[in-house]
This record gives C-alpha cells, sequence and structure tokens, in this order.
C-alpha cells in the first residue's frame, strides 16, 4: 500500500492559519489578558491599525509594567510558531518595551525581544521561535523595560500562528511506530491495526526523527540520523505509522501522521529485517515519502 496522510496533515498542508492569542488587537476591553504588575490596561482610542484601541504599560512608581495572556496557550512541542505584534513607544518618554515568550506567566523566557525604536510611531515586529521538546503551553508577556516612574509603552495587533507549513517541517522530531500482524489501515485517521512491535528514535531511544531536504518530489530521512529502536514484540513488521509527541495514535481527523508499508526493500520504510523479536534492536535504512507530480 502506498504511502497515506492523514487529513489533519493535508489540511495544515494546504493552510490553517489559527490565531492562537485571545482578543489581540484589544478591540473592546482587556479580556484575555492579565495586569502583573504597573498599570497596564487597554486604551480607546485609535491604535495600530484600527479605530480600536491598543494595550497600554504605565509603571507604577519603580515598578516596570507587565501583562500576560490570562491563560496558558496551547502549542504543539519542538514546533515553529510566528509572533507578530505592534510596538510604539510614545515621544513623551524613553522607555523600551519588552516581549516575553516563556512557560509560565511570571515571566520566564525562552524568548525574548527588547525594543527602543524612535519615539511617536508605531513600528511592526515580527519573530519565529520553536517551543521546547515537551513544551505543549506557554504564555506572552508584555512590558516595559524601565522602572523609571510612569514610563510607558504600547502594543497592539498581537497574533501567534502556527508556522509549521512544509511536510518536513510538520514531520520535525516524530517518531515511527512499527506495526504487524494486520495490513496497514485505509487513513492515518483510523486507529492502528495489528500489534505494536517498536518505535523508531534517532537515537534509538527518545529523540525524534528529522528529514533531509527534498529532492525531485521526495522527501527522505535525515542521512546523518541512525534511527533505530528495540522491538517491544515479536512478530514481522507490515506498516508504520509517523506521528508527533503527544499523538497517542487513536481514531482522529486532526493529527498530523503519515502511514506506509515496511520492507527489506522497494517500501516507503526500508529495514534490515523486517522479522523482529522483541528486546532485539530495530534498524531503519531508508524512509522516503514521495509526492507525486499529479
Amino acid at each position: 500500500m502506498a504511502t497515506t496522510l492523514s487529513i489533519g496533515i493535508r489540511n495544515k498542508m494546504l493552510g490553517i492559519k489559527t490565531q492562537l492569542l485571545p482578543n489581540g488587537g484589544f478591540n473592546t476591553d482587556f479580556s484575555g489578558w492579565t495586569q502583573l504588575t504597573g498599570t497596564t490596561d487597554r486604551v480607546g482610542t485609535t491604535g495600530a491599525t484600527s479605530s480600536s484601541g491598543y494595550a497600554e504599560c504605565v509603571n507604577a512608581g519603580s515598578a516596570s509594567a507587565k501583562f500576560t495572556s490570562a491563560s496558558a496557550i496551547t502549542v504543539k512541542p519542538n514546533r515553529l510558531y510566528n509572533l507578530s505584534y505592534y510596538y510604539q513607544k510614545p515621544s513623551s518618554n524613553g522607555v523600551a518595551g519588552a516581549v516575553l515568550v516563556g512557560s509560565s506567566s511570571g515571566g520566564s523566557d525562552n524568548m525574548s525581544q527588547i525594543h527602543n525604536d524612535t519615539a511617536g510611531s508605531w513600528v511592526k515586529k515580527e519573530y519565529c521561535f520553536r517551543t521546547g521538546p515537551s513544551q505543549t503551553t506557554l504564555y506572552l508577556s508584555f512590558m516595559t523595560n524601565t522602572t523609571n516612574a510612569s514610563d510607558k509603552c504600547w502594543f497592539d495587533e498581537c497574533l501567534l500562528y502556527d508556522a509549521a507549513f512544509s511536510l518536513q517541517e510538520i514531520l520535525y522530531k516524530c517518531n515511527i511506530k512499527i506495526y504487524g500482524g494486520a495490513p496497514q489501515p485505509a487513513s492515518p485517521d483510523l486507529a492502528p491495526a495489528g500489534t505494536l512491535l517498536g518505535t523508531i528514535y534517532s537515537d534509538g531511544v527518545s529523540a525524534g526523527l528529522s528529514f533531509d531536504d527534498a529532492v525531485a518530489g521526495v522527501l527522505s530521512k535525515a542521512a546523518a540520523e541512525m534511527w533505530s529502536g528495540t522491538a517491544v514484540a515479536t512478530g514481522v513488521a507490515t506498516w508504520f505509522r509517523m506521528l508527533a509527541i503527544g499523538d497517542d495514535g487513536s481514531a482522529t481527523t486532526t493529527e498530523e501522521r503519515v502511514d506506509g508499508s515496511c520492507a527489506t526493500s522497494g517500501a516507503q520504510l526500508n529495514m534490515s529485517s523486517t522479522s523482529l523479536t522483541s528486546g532485539a534492536p530495530i534498524t531503519v535504512s531508508t524512509c522516503n515519502i514521495t509526492m507525486p507530480a499529479s
């Protein structure tokens, strides 16, 4: 059976650009955000790109102003995300603004950006970052980067999108489940059939897999990686499923998966041997995903 793609992965490749932030334009109020320090609120005058409001951070005495997303934002591990927003330093002060991306609302960050643009005009900022190997949620925090009394800065049109659009990027750091005892399911959206014989990693234990750049319509395993694992049952490998961390393999139409056949040659996933013994090593020599021209 040929390589089959789940509905979730096909939809992502065709285009899904869902805004992940609540009320990123501060259009009517400050809902979806929480003030942490200083004074932060929505100002109801013309914003960066519309006649709606924007968020204002004003220091309170010697405390910098900071606000954060009120709830954790659901993300996928090892995933690229695109963050954009508008920033303005009012002409009446010299404060710099800062943005933190991290795992807690208190301000811990795995990415921080500090701005000190010319005062008096909105400036669009845009960044791409990757989540950690086990990160499933994050918070965004916006703040002044000084503690001078009454210093302020403004933010507006805050947008966060999943930036993984190529198959190579969607499958980055996935793993492969190898099954036997039953044919490959008709679709990756279905629950797996047969017996799980083992899981393939780039280090044989836990590290995810990656792919080299596509050539002539074929996406292939990274040549520098040694794909391997340990058999957890005895049987003959017949098919495999690529899936991301956190995907339990159950029936769904939203998860991003790829199914294909196993063999010693001529299949999508070629192994040194398809006859597996529980406790013995499994090695994968080649794995190719072909995108036909029509």
